[in-house]
This record gives structure tokens, C-alpha cells and sequence, in this order.
């Protein structure tokens, strides 16, 4: 009976021509933003075939959006007229990547620093995409296609580390982590939103299995990232008695 009725909701929201909140039931608990077959990192000084990043090598990350929830859950990632796009950059690893052996398995971490990140809703939708990456970054599209529309919202970066771990023959498995604090446009309506909140957390998988070998990674990108931007706490504000009580009067 319960499914029946489901069904006869649904059926009547699609007669009336209403929307069926699909993309609302896919945000997750503290989810924000989300990215995952779409984007790619690359760096100046990376060996694939070592897994090892050279002092020095510069990072950066671009892709698509494909989901956004609370307070961006009115922007659709998926809108035919509208490409909502990212760019991480101005990340740097001054140590190179670090290896650790643990029994059969060798660890490999890489800190990049601190960076920036922006946001751009751009049309029409022209930025590559998995099945469609030109090879050897930065060329014609990358990252020229993922920021080439209105800036919509831009931030910092700090402390972005990626954990790589290989054990044996099996193919290498990565993630990656980094604390993100929207400074603007200052200006922007969608950054009023988040205005006053404090650090928040981007966090996620980092594929790192060259297409060549049968995985995730075109020529000459280091990485296929996937993850998300957790929603940020609220930044908290000193204030006295006498103005708290300004408030209830």
C-alpha cells in the first residue's frame, strides 16, 4: 500500500509538471558540494610510474560540479544552459612526496601546502569530460574551459595532502583531505550564503591508476579525484552583554 501510494504521488507530481526533488534525496548529511567522474589534477614534476611528486611540483585540480545541497540546493549541476565548474591551483609540495613502509604495503604522502580554489558558472557547457580529456595539461581546454565563465564563488585552501597506499601487485588506492574557507567575491550573491562561516572540509578519493594500465587517469594527469565540500560550522563572533541584549529590545 505504502508503494502504491509512492508511485501515485510521483505520477501525480509528473502530470502537474512539478519537479521531483531527485537531486534533494541524493545530499547526504553534511554535504555541501559535490564532484566525482569529472574532475582531474595535474602537477609540473610528478612520475606516474613511481607514484612520487618532486619537491617542488605544483598542483592543480579542475572539474565539473555535479551536485549541490544546502544552501545551494536551487542551483542545478546539471543544467543543460549552465556548467558549474572548479579550479584548485596556486598548490605547491615543497618536500616531495613521502614513503612509508608498513610490512607489504608502502605509504605515499604529499603535502601541497596551501592554495586557492574558485568556482565558476559558465555557458554554454564546454569544459571535457572523463570520456573527453585532451591528454598533457595545461593545453587549449585545460584548465581554459573550466574558467571561463562568472565567478560565482572563491576561497582558500590549507593543508591539501593526498595518502596514497600500494600493497603488493594490486593497484595503488588514494584519498585526499583539505580544510577550505570561502573568502568571496565579495560581492557575489551566492556568497552571502556562506558569509561568516568558519573552515570547512573538502575531502575525497584520489585514483591514481593510469588509463593505460586499465584505470581512472589519462596521459598526463596525476590524478582522478572524486569528493566533496562539507558544509562549514559557522564562525563564531565575539559580542558583549550590552549588545546581545540590544537585540531582544
Amino acid at each position: 500500500m505504502k508503494k502504491q501510494l509512492t508511485v501515485a504521488v510521483t505520477a501525480g507530481l509528473l502530470a502537474l509538471g512539478a519537479a521531483v526533488p531527485a537531486l534533494a534525496q541524493q545530499c547526504g548529511p553534511g554535504t555541501m558540494i559535490e564532484f566525482d567522474a569529472n574532475a582531474f589534477a595535474y602537477e609540473t614534476n610528478y612520475n606516474p610510474a613511481t607514484l612520487l611528486s618532486a619537491p617542488g611540483s605544483q598542483l592543480n585540480v579542475v572539474g565539473i560540479i555535479s551536485l549541490f545541497c544546502t544552501p545551494f540546493a536551487d542551483l542545478n549541476a546539471s543544467d543543460p544552459n549552465t556548467e558549474y565548474t572548479f579550479l584548485f591551483t596556486n598548490l605547491t609540495t615543497t618536500a616531495g612526496t613521502q614513503t612509508t613502509l608498513n610490512g607489504p604495503t608502502t605509504i605515499y604522502d604529499t603535502n601541497y601546502g596551501n592554495g586557492t580554489f574558485a568556482i565558476y558558472a559558465g555557458s554554454p557547457r564546454n569544459a571535457p569530460t572523463a570520456g573527453s580529456m585532451p591528454i598533457n595539461p595545461p593545453n587549449a581546454t585545460v584548465p581554459a574551459n573550466f574558467t571561463d565563465g562568472p565567478l560565482i564563488l572563491n576561497g582558500t585552501l590549507n593543508g591539501f595532502t593526498t595518502n596514497v597506499t600500494k600493497t603488493g601487485g594490486f593497484d595503488p588506492n588514494g584519498s585526499f583531505r583539505t580544510n577550505y574557507t570561502f573568502t568571496g567575491p565579495a560581492a557575489g550573491t551566492y556568497y552571502q550564503r556562506v558569509q561568516g562561516t568558519g573552515p570547512g572540509l573538502i575531502q575525497g578519493n584520489w585514483c591514481v591508476v593510469p588509463a593505460s594500465s586499465g584505470g581512472c587517469v589519462p596521459q598526463g594527469y596525476s590524478a582522478h579525484p572524486n569528493g566533496k565540500f562539507d558544509q562549514p560550522p559557522t564562525a563564531t563572533k565575539n559580542s558583549t552583554w550590552g549588545q546581545l541584549k540590544q537585540l531582544y529590545r
